[in-house]
């Protein structure tokens, strides 16, 4: 085979392996396109809303916050001191009927205290401070509530932060608004098929976005720290109301 001949053997060979490369690419790229398209309208194929729905229910509880705080020349006496009222606290919720299961410690801690000056600080004690979350539920739970303010209040040094109320079980009511929530992304759903003259089809995806519980009305204990008698008059200010809950869900629509 001549010089010449195997020179136009390797140019038809490296033509063939280029065209057949070509071919492969390009193939490859249509074949893509094709899915980005299907994908592009597959999302374009839909229609997405966002539903809210809300259910008021009426209280079953009233939470107290109540806080104590010590100050003593020791970390440990100032512990003593604090766990002290936390054992009387717990005496008046026992004579309560408060359950155990009802009383829980929501913060505990301890640091020095000093008091601080132009000049520099002084150290003044070591301060422990203890809070506890009550749950009152049960039949007249809002005299109950009543009663166990009075008793604390005579402690001494136990402040009520706050009360609220609220459910023992919010599911019912997340149930109820949920399902209002669905309900009010259809509607919407319908209302723009109708509009944009498309049919519409069965949902593709639904999150459930958010939800809030917002409680009643806070009630601010006033004066009720270690010198102060509660004023019998608050006691007639409670007034459960409703506990309003909040559902936000997306859902994405097929649209024909």
């Amino acid at each position: 085979m001549s010089k010449q001949s195997t020179n136009w053997f390797f140019l038809l060979g490296a033509a063939l392996i280029l065209a057949l490369t070509t071919f492969f690419v390009g193939n490859a790229m249509i074949q893509s396109n094709k899915n980005n398209q299907q994908t592009s309208q597959g999302v374009t194929n839909t229609i997405s809303v966002m539903g809210e729905g809300k259910a008021s229910v009426a209280p079953d509880m009233l939470v107290i916050n109540v806080s104590i705080s010590e100050l003593a020349t020791t970390t440990e006496l100032a512990q003593s001191q604090a766990n002290d009222k936390v054992s009387k606290l717990k005496d008046i919720l026992k004579t309560a009927d408060i359950a155990d299961k009802d009383i829980k410690t929501t913060n505990v801690n301890a640091y020095p205290e000093y008091d601080r000056n132009q000049t520099g600080r002084k150290l003044l004690g070591y301060r422990a401070q203890q809070s506890i979350a009550i749950n009152v539920i049960g039949d007249k739970f809002a005299e109950k509530w009543w009663n166990i303010v009075t008793q604390i209040s005579k402690i001494g040094g136990v402040n009520v932060d706050n009360t609220y109320f609220d459910l023992k079980d919010k599911n019912t009511a997340y149930a109820w608004a949920r399902e209002k929530a669905f309900a009010d992304a259809k509607a919407k759903a319908e209302q723009l098929a109708k509009a944009g003259g498309v049919t519409l089809g069965k949902p593709v995806m639904i999150t459930d976005n958010s939800y809030s519980n917002v409680p009643g009305p806070i009630y601010y204990a006033k004066g009720m720290g270690a010198m102060a008698t509660p004023d019998a008059a608050v006691s007639n200010t409670l007034s459960p109301g409703e506990t309003e809950v909040t559902i936000n869900i997306n859902i994405m629509y097929q649209i024909k």
